[in-house]
């Protein structure tokens, strides 16, 4: 083993441990990363840096900003309308409904504040009925965790380039995700929980809500319709270029949300000062700094060492749904139990780097991963969408379990099931 790879390898390790403890956020952990690989000489200030000038990065930071446009809409004010309209209804039809509007914020703004605004309408429900609010508010946490960024619309359209900014460094372009990859894989198990919380919902255990824990989300001032229209006709050119993007080329692609960004900014719908706001969060710094390790990994041949040690214990000549089986099996308690990002920042290279060494189809492993990572609604630990709805519907995991471990199960045999059907583990 040489020098390198023993310094890359005590990187990782600083690496894995800050990602699943979330002692400092994700991005200093990234750039802590970035500085060590220098200090020790294992790569130059401008490659161990470059993240910031790798096309994902520059893709995914612009695409944020033209997500949190989007979310500046009406698009919000009449989801809202909408669930004002549900009051009156009942049954199936009101539960199915929640579910439905969950869906659509969980496009377009992050758990906490989709719902902190199912809140405002699921705590007028009445607690004594069967559509209590702590059941409603546990079902739409579930829904927004397995939904959350699956459409390529809002945050759903950088997602993909996250996911591939975690390994991209150490695999050739065809291996990386399309616009529409992590909704194809995630498809199955998002449906198949959706419908049995619509059917199983009476499982879990009654409560009542403690809804001071949440601040009301208020809505933004109306903006002009000339300024939405702007908002539409600029999104809809960036997803329809990343929808042509073989033809355009991936340059001319990822570009266009920085094009976007320009517009928004020229005709006066977002302010420098929010613009920088979002394109400096530590989102953006996370994935300039794993893009570099990312790169190392391969580089030095650590990536190889990692994925054969993980091959070796899958034993020899796996079959693809045995390592699918495994990697959605271990992450979705990893996820559980820690952050669902970080878990997901940690997982995807190693998928990546099994199924090089293995000659696996690399999306595929890389998917599982991806996707399951989003499982985390069995503990109060898995995600903030968990967190609010155990503590604010005072339920005890435990207890829960005869709900949430079906549903976890369920979407665990979705994934593995959608995964084999559109991307062969061995192809």
């Amino acid at each position: 083993m040489t020098y390198e790879m023993i310094v890359v390898l005590l990187i990782l390790v600083f690496m894995v441990v800050m990602l699943l403890s979330h002692a400092i956020p994700y991005g200093v952990t990234g750039m802590i990363c970035c500085v060590a690989l220098v200090l020790t000489g294992v790569s130059d200030i401008p490659t161990a840096f470059s993240g910031f000038s790798n096309s994902t990065t520059i893709m995914v930071a612009n695409m944020l900003v033209v997500a949190s446009a989007l979310g500046k809409t009406s698009l919000i004010h009449r989801l809202r309308q909408a669930m004002n309209r549900l009051q009156g209804k009942s049954g199936i039809v009101l539960v199915l409904a929640m579910l439905l509007i969950t869906i659509g914020l969980s496009q377009l703004m992050g758990q906490m504040a989709c719902l902190s605004m199912m809140l405002l309408f699921v705590q007028t429900l009445d607690d004594e009925s069967d559509i209590s609010p702590a059941r409603m508010l546990f079902i739409v946490a579930c829904v927004n965790t397995i939904w959350t960024a699956k459409i390529p619309i809002g945050m759903g359209a950088t997602m993909p380039g996250t996911i591939n900014s975690f390994y991209q460094g150490m695999v050739e372009a065809k291996d990386l995700l399309g616009i529409t990859d992590y909704l194809k894989a995630g498809f199955f198990p998002a449906v198949a929980g959706t419908i049995y919380c619509l059917f199983m919902y009476k499982v879990i255990p009654n409560s009542k809500i403690d809804s001071s824990q949440v601040r009301e989300v208020k809505e933004a001032d109306a903006i002009s319709k000339k300024h939405e229209t702007i908002i539409f006709l600029v999104f809809t050119g960036v997803i329809m270029g990343f929808m042509f993007g073989n033809q355009l080329g991936s340059n001319i692609s990822n570009i266009l949300p920085a094009v976007g960004v320009l517009i928004l900014i020229i005709t006066g719908v977002l302010s420098v000062k929010e613009t920088v706001t979002t394109l400096t969060g530590d989102m953006i710094w996370m994935i300039a700094g794993m893009s570099v390790i990312s790169s190392v990994l391969g580089k030095t041949g650590v990536g190889e060492l990692i994925g054969q040690t993980v091959l070796n214990l899958l034993g020899e000549n796996p079959s693809g749904i045995y390592v699918t089986i495994v990697f959605c099996v271990v992450t979705t308690v990893m996820t559980n139990f820690l952050s669902n990002l970080g878990t997901m920042a940690l997982m995807c290279p190693i998928a990546a780097a099994t199924a090089l060494a293995g000659g696996m189809n690399v999306k595929a492993i890389v998917l599982v991963t991806a996707v399951s990572s989003w499982f985390a609604i069995a503990m109060p630990t898995g995600c903030s969408a968990a967190m609010m709805a155990f503590g604010i519907g005072n339920f005890n995991a435990f207890k829960l379990m005869k709900f949430t471990l079906p549903l976890v199960l369920i979407l665990m045999a979705a994934l593995i099931l959608g995964v084999n059907l559109f991307f062969p583990i061995f192809v």
